[in-house]
């Protein structure tokens, strides 16, 4: 990055935040250090930062309280990174769902650390993108056995994401593709759960699975998931898309491709611009694409990317784009037969 970007560092303990301060300021990050979050929370007020960085268990005001009023009161909102020595699978996701947009173990890994911080500013400062997409009109006429839904979210997605699916019934006549940023251990969680909040039958999709409707497909961590023209799910662990991995713009060309009309493309709330190249490329092939209100997104930068682009989407609240869904793949499944 040619530009020097703002990172604020909160932690009451100070051998921490100098630690940080030196690896960011190596690579060229202007860090501002603050021990509590009443302290963090005056700076944010004075000055722009692209990221927070904060530990959790701080005196008077915690971390998750600090990430919460830092949604509720500063705009825009930067990247926020949870750094703590609280390594349990719940203490992980209470942070995600708070808010936080990444969640780190102490001690920390300096080369992961760094790369994170990276990879999170890029994803708050590239929102726009160019739309060069060339569809052959040939692939608009694939008649597959089923429609198909690709979802694309990040941060605040696991919540939304439930609210979206919980109500889709079981003999939903379509597979779904999640891909929800985050890391490994958060991907294997959620979809745990995601089977436990819906109807359909949910799995952490493999290497070669042979699509079957009525299941949810959770892109792994670390992997892109692509679909192949004889439906099937291929994973790659390429270079990372829009700084992320797994990426939704893989999926939803792959997806458009492989299903042309008769596929459905959801963007959620996320940071970024994620998505929009693969909502384009589902239009052009004739298919449909929902975008979440960004009012109502916890992190409406990936709706909003969607509807700057000009891409033609229909922008809804969660409760109407899963009757859409469900309107949508019973049309799309009677012009199949």
């Amino acid at each position: 990055m040619s530009d020097i970007y703002n990172v604020l560092v909160v932690d009451d303990e100070l051998t921490n935040s100098i630690l940080m301060k030196r690896l960011l300021s190596k690579i060229n990050f202007n860090v501002t250090m603050c021990s509590t979050a009443t302290e963090a929370l005056n700076a944010l007020k004075t000055q722009k930062f692209e990221c927070v960085v904060t530990d959790w268990m701080m005196p008077q005001i915690d971390g998750i309280e600090l990430i919460r009023r830092i949604r509720e009161t500063v705009s825009p909102i930067p990247y926020i990174i949870m750094v703590t020595a609280l390594v349990t699978d719940s203490a992980k996701n209470y942070a995600l769902e708070s808010g936080a947009d990444d969640y780190i173990a102490k001690p920390i890994d300096v080369n992961d650390f760094a790369t994170r911080v990276s990879d999170g500013i890029n994803k708050i400062i590239h929102t726009t993108v160019e739309i060069k997409t060339n569809v052959s009109k040939s692939k608009r006429n694939l008649k597959p056995k089923t429609p198909a839904i690709a979802i694309a979210t990040s941060t605040g997605g696991p919540p939304t994401l439930i609210s979206l699916l919980k109500d889709l019934p079981s003999d939903l006549d379509a597979p779904i593709f999640i891909v929800q940023h985050g890391p490994p251990w958060m991907l294997e969680t959620f979809a745990q759960r995601l089977g436990r909040d819906t109807n359909l039958e949910v799995k952490l999709a493999q290497n070669n699975d042979v699509i079957q409707k009525g299941v949810i497909y959770v892109a792994p961590g670390d992997h892109h998931i692509k679909i192949t023209p004889d439906y099937k799910i291929i994973l790659d662990d390429g270079p990372k898309e829009n700084f992320v991995r797994p990426a939704a713009d893989p999926l939803f060309v792959s997806m458009a491709d492989a299903y042309g009309q008769f596929c459905i493309g959801v963007c959620l709330t996320g940071l970024g611009k994620d998505s929009v190249v693969g909502a384009d490329y589902i239009v052009k092939s004739g298919g449909r694409v929902y975008v979440q209100d960004p009012t109502t997104a916890v992190a409406p930068s990936m709706p909003n990317a969607v509807i700057n682009s000009g891409i033609k989407s229909e922008v809804l609240k969660i409760e109407d784009i899963t009757q859409s869904l469900i309107k949508n793949v019973n049309e799309l499944k009677a012009n199949l037969n």
